[in-house]
């Protein structure tokens, strides 16, 4: 799970953004860590400010050094200087400064209170106290503004440039994922990096050559199934004037044979065009399906539900259970159809009593021309593999599902799911 999330464009982008910020904020704060003396370097600030206004008043006279002292603590900022007359005792119990060594010979100079007071005498046995300057800790405000600016404008174009990639590659896998031969394919904008807009361009070139091809199967088996109707006639015409029972019966037989499979190959090749979607009641047209069924001697009984609504074609609906009717009734016997429901779609069940499929099949014959028997084609009772083909055609036209399972006992059950009209109110393109 960890590294399917790591593989996310998103989430690379989101660990770069953080570590380039992370970088970025460790440069900076060594450079200013790196720029800032220690103490005992001459470029520190406060001993350099105390070095000089101690010289200053070393080499001044006894009555020159209150004017001088009372102009550095008003000129220095943080700093006060206090001249002890004598007798005055000053404090003990202190290191010897940092900056002992900057000072004239003569002059010297104990700390106090983590460097923050000192006391000493002249060279001429002046003593003082003073408060030297303290730098302020941390960073300067200047520092953490720019530090913040930066590192929210990095965070920013960071962020745009990870949506402008992710959005067209988004784009990209939706057009993938809808893409089909049961509608016109939409070309998708090229936009993004150039990387990106390569795929895309070959994507929209791919799907008009699909659409392309797609067409013209389609044209050309419809025109094949079409035409192949005529000589069939004609020979159904030739062949009622044979005067041999037996052998008419056979070639009528196969005659029959090969209209049922040009009449399928049609139905399947219009299964992708949707006639007009309606509102309609599925228990009603499962019911009069059932009935039809029943009127041919098919033992054929429906149960469940007395009304559920659902969005679709009813001519194509009712091909499509007719067909898994079809199938029950040809290789199960006795089918049961029932109508389910749970919290948004309604669920119909074609269960028989056959000897089923087996489970490595199942998904298999749901694909045109695959038949359970391989000797299915030679008797014209028989299907052509084309009417479980055709009804899952139809059922995920109309946003369903059409599964083939196993009931319990031995049999098989072909289980439709489609959607309630209560809760499909986006359904209107099924009739594009």
């Amino acid at each position: 799970m960890r590294t399917s999330a790591l593989r996310n464009i998103n989430v690379q982008l989101g660990l770069l953004l953080l570590l380039c910020v992370g970088l970025f904020h460790a440069a900076v704060t060594a450079i200013l860590f790196l720029s800032q003396p220690p103490p005992d370097n001459p470029r520190d600030l406060s001993a350099t400010i105390v070095v000089a206004a101690l010289t200053a008043l070393d080499v001044s006279s006894a009555m020159e050094r209150p004017a001088i002292a009372a102009a550095l603590n008003a000129n220095l900022p943080g700093f006060h200087v206090t001249l002890l007359a004598p007798g005055v005792a000053t404090p003990n119990k202190g290191h010897p400064a940092h900056f002992r060594s900057r000072l004239p010979i003569g002059v010297e100079i104990e700390a106090h209170d983590d460097d923050k007071q000192f006391s000493g005498s002249l060279n001429d046995g002046q003593k003082f106290v003073l408060d030297a300057p303290t730098p302020r800790p941390g960073f300067s405000r200047f520092a953490i503004v720019t530090l913040g600016f930066v590192a929210i404008s990095l965070f920013v174009f960071s962020l745009w440039a990870a949506l402008s990639l992710t959005r067209p590659l988004t784009n990209f896998v939706n057009a993938v994922e809808s893409f089909g031969l049961d509608s016109v394919p939409a070309q998708l904008a090229e936009s993004g990096p150039e990387e990106v807009r390569k795929a895309t361009r070959a994507f929209n070139r791919m799907q008009r050559r699909i659409a392309e091809m797609a067409a013209q199967r389609t044209r050309m088996l419809t025109s094949v199934s079409h035409d192949l109707r005529t000589p069939i006639t004609r020979m159904r015409l030739r062949a009622e004037f044979i005067e041999g029972n037996e052998t008419k019966a056979k070639l009528l037989r196969d005659l029959d044979q090969m209209e049922a499979m040009v009449r399928g190959c049609l139905d399947y090749l219009r299964g992708g065009f949707q006639q007009e979607v309606v509102t309609l009641d599925l228990a009603s047209l499962l019911q009069a399906v059932v009935d039809q069924f029943c009127d041919v001697g098919a033992d054929a009984r429906y149960e469940g539900l007395d009304h559920v609504n659902v969005l679709g074609s009813p001519d194509d609906l009712e091909r499509a259970f007719s067909n898994l009717i079809d199938n029950s009734v040809r290789y199960g016997k006795s089918p049961e159809v029932r109508l389910l429901e749970s919290d948004d779609a309604a669920v119909v069940e074609v269960v028989d009593r056959g000897p089923g499929i087996p489970q490595e099949k199942r998904e298999a014959m749901l694909e045109p021309f695959e038949r359970g028997d391989a000797g299915a084609s030679s008797s014209a009772k028989e299907g052509f593999g084309l009417g479980l083909a055709i009804a899952r055609s139809i059922v995920e036209a109309h946003g369903g599902r059409l599964m083939l399972d196993e009931r319990a006992g031995g049999g098989l059950i072909a289980r439709v799911s489609l959607p309630k009209a209560d809760r499909e109110t986006k359904r209107n393109e099924l009739s594009k």
